[in-house]
């Protein structure tokens, strides 16, 4: 792994973020303006939400798919430059951000050459533009990556597990070299498993949830262990990720978005099953473990000033409590 960065002699923030509100709802923050990738996604668009709440000037790079972001920033704070990293690169040197939240990500499976530029296109070349924007910028910006526990094995030791965590990796990578240049002051936030209200992604709660009493689930063996956290703290890291590094603060290269204990997937899916009375018929060892399976994600550093607040089961069996198959009382 690489040594913790340093920031240069003399460099001054060129963002500041209040701490003075720590709920998760409208946070107290003191900043101009941003650019943000991923904002159509489940994270990114918490994100988003978040930040305009708290008054900043949110700038969205985006694909062609920007439904979800035309509800929540204007038009002209939306730019479909992801098919030109010219476009990426100028964007930023005319903007000059305060802070880059960069959380665009793209993962195909099955594999195939298309699939592969899909993910070197949006993973590495997308991410690469904005650096080369900022280089140019007049003053170095906060720069908050987003990484993946795809990329370690359990000791923490770089081991792919796929393409995308293998692009990812490579992007932190690139990241390391602007920021020794001086160019930008950044950080990785490796995310694990996350949770909320309006997810409509093909993950496992999600789909839990959806499902009407009886129905049979086909799952693993179940005894991977799992690191579960609520979209609203995962927010709260970035947040706090730049409030550290506009305060100057030295961070290490990267740090774990992690929950506040470690579950085995069985026995939370069995939790869940029971507390929000699902009544669903849990066949166990029914599917075998897809071949990048990580049974035990790397435990890695957490981000100094930032813990995970909100019950993971207690919040599950409450959007439970919102499906249309739950029973009243």
């Amino acid at each position: 792994m690489s040594e913790p960065g340093r920031f240069p002699p003399g460099r001054r923030p060129a963002l500041r973020l209040t701490a003075a509100s720590r709920v998760h709802s409208q946070p107290d923050l003191t900043m101009q303006r941003v650019i943000l990738t991923g904002g159509n996604g489940f994270v990114g668009s918490h994100l988003v939400r978040t930040l305009v709440a708290g008054g900043v000037e949110v700038h969205a790079v985006a694909n062609e798919d920007h439904q979800k972001l035309r509800t929540i920033l204007p038009a002209e704070h939306i730019h479909a430059v992801r098919q030109s990293p010219y476009a990426a690169a100028e964007l930023v040197t005319r903007l000059e951000p305060d802070a880059i939240f960069h959380l665009a990500a793209v993962y195909e499976e099955p594999l195939s050459i298309e699939c592969v530029q899909e993910m070197v296109d949006g993973n590495l070349a997308l991410g690469t533009a904005l650096l080369f924007g900022a280089s140019r910028c007049p003053k170095p910006a906060v720069f908050i990556n987003t990484g993946t526990y795809w990329q370690f094995d359990t000791d923490g030791q770089y081991a792919p597990n796929t393409v995308y965590a293998a692009t990812k990796q490579a992007f932190q990578d690139l990241l390391l070299f602007y920021e020794r240049k001086g160019f930008v002051s950044a950080v990785t936030l490796i995310l694990y498993d996350t949770f909320g209200r309006g997810d409509t992604r093909s993950k496992l709660w999600a789909y839990l949830l959806s499902l009407p009493p009886g129905t049979p689930v086909d799952l693993s063996d179940g005894q991977q262990s799992i690191e579960l956290v609520a979209i609203e703290d995962v927010v709260e890291a970035f947040l706090q990720a730049a409030r550290l590094l506009a305060s100057g603060t030295p961070l290490a290269p990267l740090y774990s978005v992690q929950a506040a204990s470690r579950g085995n997937l069985r026995q939370m899916v069995e939790e869940l099953n029971r507390r929000a009375d699902l009544r669903l018929d849990l066949r166990w060892g029914a599917k075998p473990y897809w071949e990048g399976q990580v049974l035990e994600p790397w435990s890695g550093p957490q981000l100094p000033g930032w813990s995970p607040r909100i019950p993971v089961l207690d919040a599950l069996v409450d959007l439970a409590r919102d499906r249309p198959h739950a029973r009243r009382p």
